[in-house]
């Protein structure tokens, strides 16, 4: 058998004498040929076949287990049924939780073991076979309880988050928001929330969650921030609005972070949504302001002195006839309401105040809080400060109103901002200053209070020293509402395209709107096959029903009536702009985003505002559509399986 080769198969199975079962194959030179020639042949076919059948039932010889190993298996596989199911319960229990917004951690009575232990502990009572497995795996269970539950939310903010970002890759445009949901004293932390229109048609509004700025709140700290979050949504293309909260615009140099996004992506124009109050705007900008930081800090803590004790609110209700509106405790909340109702009932709340300092019934604390917002409303300074900022307030309320009627009427938009700067222009004149310095002098010594050190006129006639100290707080005050309603609206010339989705303005699109369609060119124009959207706009402005629709409805006609693929650069430009956060012309119940974390906030005072447990509580209609796809137990156990080993077994065999 020197310098011979065999057929291994034929070798072995083989009856039939052959050059490559028997006496060996040694021709070299026709080896290639000879090889493929026998590889064809019955022969080796049918040795081949009978090799592989021979390997195949020693694979089973040495798999299959002895009776004693297969009922071990059996019996693990029984185990990790019954984990899976706990797992399955107690993430029903994460998800109910998160839906009422309910605390996770354990309480500090100790005699009781925290609202999710009980609950999960009564999930066990009607099933005898799962009570019986929780009460013997007692001990491993018990010994890891707290990070189950916490490994369970992250489960379940990841698989939320996953179908957050497989909608933002399926749209086609995206707007961005970012607002600071903490105290000014945390300024490092911001909500994100992406607005788009998803493949079926509908506006959505989603929470990306809190995110961390590393460094102090810059402009430049803030776009690396959202560079790390929207590179992967390739932002640079689909951004076409962007839009902050008055405490991100202050820390980002009012403008310098829309004009470091605008250098990505040019498109992305600044708008004021129609989620932001335009005066808590520009309260958090006035923070900028040294004398009006303690001021809004002392109005919060009006509403929040009668909040949970109705002795209080009946004494208001006595006195004064009205309770003092609510504000929650984040930034984006209003003052507006409470510095109106301070400014008409001054007196009234002194009184009540006062009876409380005075009168019999109340604690030591309750006096002292109530004595301190007496001496507020009695003092000179916080007294300006008001009658300062309700005028503010006053105009910039109406232009807010004002600006939701008409939000696509670029010129109407414009000509109001410009009237609303021109009126609080005008109350930098003297007169104005004069009346307000003199009544909050006037009224700082009412009911026996001692002489504020304000010197109103100097000998010679001319302004006191006092008087030109709070002259030049006045001027910056209103300097600082111009500056930021100016860089607010500064963007909205460039939105004369919204023109073109202006149902009202249909019939008379006689002649095209060329204006409108150049600035949608200009801005937009490698979205769109322009020359066929000229020609969809102009048939869809003559269409008897389009006329008859709001903006909104137009864009949900064309998706019910499956009229995407006729008129599918018109549906573009609606879904473009419904993408805006602008109202009237999107359904109102599209702007849900900023609300959902308002009422998280509200509610979530010791739950964690910052983790997992944010995200599933603020989606929580995304959550209970993805709870109802017949893949969710497996893809959470399959998730949280990944998150660390641990000796629960949830594999089977």
């Amino acid at each position: 058998m020197t310098n011979k080769i065999y057929c291994w198969p034929c070798l072995l199975f083989t009856k039939k004498k052959s050059t490559w079962s028997n006496e060996g194959y040694c021709d070299w030179k026709n080896l290639s040929r000879a090889a493929c020639v026998h590889s064809s042949s019955r022969e080796h076919i049918q040795s081949e076949m009978s090799l592989r059948r021979m390997e195949k039932e020693g694979e089973l010889l040495n798999t299959v287990p002895s009776q004693p190993d297969r009922f071990d298996v059996l019996q693990y596989n029984e185990n990790v049924r019954k984990n899976r199911e706990v797992l399955k319960r107690m993430t029903d229990l994460s998800v109910i939780f998160s839906r009422q917004k309910l605390a996770f951690h354990e309480q500090d009575d100790r005699t009781s073991q925290g609202s999710y232990r009980e609950l999960v502990d009564f999930f066990f009572l009607h099933n005898d076979e799962l009570r019986a497995h929780w009460l013997t795996n007692s001990a491993t269970f018990a010994a890891q309880f707290g990070e189950i539950q916490d490994q369970l939310t992250e489960c379940l903010a990841d698989e939320v988050m996953l179908h957050i970002q497989q909608e933002v890759r399926e749209s086609r445009f995206l707007a961005c928001q970012l607002d600071e949901p903490a105290e000014v004293s945390d300024p490092r932390r911001a909500s994100l929330i992406l607005r788009f229109v998803d493949k079926n048609g509908a506006t959505q509004e989603r929470f990306l969650g809190f995110k961390t700025i590393n460094t102090s709140p810059t402009p430049e700290s803030l776009k690396e921030m959202l560079d790390s979050v929207l590179n992967p949504e390739d932002y640079k293309n689909k951004l076409v609005s962007q839009s902050y909260d008055g405490a991100i615009l202050m820390a980002a140099d009012l403008g310098g972070l829309p004009a470091l996004v605008k250098q990505d992506a040019p498109q992305a124009l600044f708008v004021h949504s129609h989620s932001h109050r335009l005066d808590a705007v520009l309260q958090q900008g006035a923070q900028r302001i040294t004398e009006t930081r303690c001021f809004f800090a002392t109005l919060k803590g009006f509403p929040e002195f009668f909040i949970h004790c109705g002795q209080k609110n009946a004494m208001l209700a006595r006195i004064v006839g009205r309770k003092i509106p609510f504000m929650c405790t984040v930034q984006w909340e209003s003052r507006s309401s409470v510095l109106q109702l301070l400014v008409a009932e001054r007196e009234k709340l002194c009184d009540v105040y006062q009876e409380i300092v005075d009168g019999p019934g109340w604690d030591c604390e309750t006096r002292r809080q109530a004595s301190g917002y007496l001496n507020a409303l009695r003092n000179f300074h916080f007294i300006f400060l008001t009658l300062t900022y309700s005028r503010v307030f006053s105009l910039t309320d109406v232009l807010c109103g004002t600006l939701k009627k008409k939000p696509g009427d670029v010129k109407y938009c414009t000509s109001k901002v410009q009237a609303a700067i021109q009126k609080i222009e005008e109350l930098k004149q003297e007169v104005h200053f004069t009346e307000i310095f003199d009544t909050a002098s006037a009224c700082s010594c009412e009911n026996g209070s001692p002489q504020p050190k304000v010197k109103r006129i100097r000998e010679d006639g001319s302004p006191g020293r006092e008087a030109d100290t709070y002259a030049r707080l006045y001027k910056e005050i209103l300097d600082d509402a111009v500056q930021q309603i100016s860089g607010r609206f500064a963007d909205v010339k460039a939105l004369g395209f919204l023109e073109l989705a202006d149902t009202s303005r249909f019939p008379a699109f006689g002649v095209f709107p060329s204006e409108a369609f150049q600035s949608l060119s200009e801005l937009h124009g490698r979205h769109f096959d322009l020359d066929r959207l000229k020609n969809e706009l102009a048939v869809v402005f003559r269409d008897e029903q389009f006329k008859k629709c709001s903006p909104w409805e137009v864009h949900c006609v064309i998706v019910q009536t499956q009229l995407g693929d006729v008129l599918k650069e018109v549906q573009r430009l609606f879904c473009l702009i419904a993408t805006m956060p602008l109202p009237t012309l999107n359904a109102e119940s599209s702007f849900t985003g900023l609300k959902r974390i308002k009422a998280y906030l509200r509610s979530a005072a010791e739950v964690g505002h910052f983790s997992s447990l944010a995200t599933i509580s603020i989606e929580s209609e995304l959550l209970a559509f993805l709870e109802k796809q017949p893949t969710w137990y497996n893809d959470i156990i399959k998730r949280f399986i990944s998150k660390k080993n641990r000796n629960i077994p949830l594999v089977y065999q």
